[in-house]
């Protein structure tokens, strides 16, 4: 990786684990933690889609639950797919011991 990519992956890490990933070095090994970290993630960001947002007080629930239904859909269709921050944060939180093994080179 050049300094570029490990400044970027630096920087991800430390936004999940806080200012300890500072320290770690930017190997590719890290890199494929990163990944694998993202991909585990990704089905949770998938299951998010299909989470009803709150219902706004004053709302007709009929009319709140059927646009929840049409934005749940949109949401799953969407071409570019994002990650939810909580799908992130628990699979780094389940993760963190391997980043901890890496970091020490073990």
């Amino acid at each position: 990786m050049d300094l570029y990519e490990q400044q970027d992956l630096r920087e991800f890490l430390v936004s999940l684990y806080g200012p300890q990933a500072r320290r770690w070095p930017m190997t590719d090994r890290m890199f494929n933690l990163t990944y694998e970290l993202v991909s585990e993630s990704s089905a949770c960001s998938d299951a998010m889609d299909y989470v009803t947002r709150p219902l706004q007080p004053g709302m007709d629930p009929i009319k709140w639950i059927t646009k929840q239904a049409r934005e749940m859909f949109l949401r799953a269709l969407k071409e570019r797919k994002e990650h939810y921050v909580i799908c992130l944060k628990a699979a780094a939180y389940t993760m963190k011991f391997r980043f901890d093994e890496a970091s020490m080179g073990i």
